[in-house]
């Protein structure tokens, strides 16, 4: 394995961007071992699940705010 690779598990400045899922936008992804920015953004589970169902991999902060902000579709 790359040394980039293991250092960007430390660190997001240390990856590549990558396309946002949503919007295909480069970003790139806050996560490290402390946890990560999306974890601030506040859903419920059932909006979680959602995301992950649709989703496979990160989204932008933008697009994950605005998907937090949506409205519940009505029945």
């Amino acid at each position: 394995m790359k040394i980039r690779k293991w250092m960007g598990y430390l660190s997001p400045r240390w990856r590549a961007p990558q396309p946002c899922e949503a919007c295909g936008r480069p970003f790139t992804c806050g996560a490290h071992i402390m946890g990560c920015w999306c974890m601030e953004i506040k859903l419920d589970e059932a909006a979680r699940a959602g995301l992950r169902s649709r989703y496979r991999r990160c989204l932008c902060r933008p697009c994950l705010e605005r998907l937090a902000r949506a409205p519940e579709p009505g029945p």
